[in-house]
């Protein structure tokens, strides 16, 4: 897995969307991400490992962009740099997909 994923980022090509599933079998939608924008992506994760991956994205200002939580709970999650969110909220909502919203101290897919 490592390697298609090196091989998609040298293309220019990045993971938007992530799930995975209880098999550890992962699906992603890729994205050509505009010059600029930052990003990390994380999947396959317990509830805490995501929490921790979480807080550290809050502090660099990264927004949660998409999240997926599998019937096994766990977490696959995109978080980007803040100035491009609604470049890629766009993006996803053209497939369907809605971002990620934080209500209260619970994360929700809306």
């Amino acid at each position: 897995m490592q390697a298609a994923g090196d091989f998609c980022r040298n293309l220019g090509l990045v993971p938007i969307y992530c799930e995975c599933s209880p098999d550890h079998l992962t699906r992603y939608l890729f994205w050509r991400v505009p010059q600029g924008a930052l990003f990390e992506v994380r999947s396959g994760r317990a509830k805490g490992r995501f929490e921790e991956f979480d807080c550290v994205n809050r502090e660099r200002n990264y927004r949660l962009l998409s999240l997926h939580v599998n019937e096994t709970d766990m977490y696959s999650a995109v978080w980007i740099s803040s100035d491009h969110f609604e470049t890629a909220r766009n993006f996803l909502a053209a497939h369907g997909i809605t971002v990620a919203e934080r209500q209260e101290s619970l994360i929700d897919i809306d």
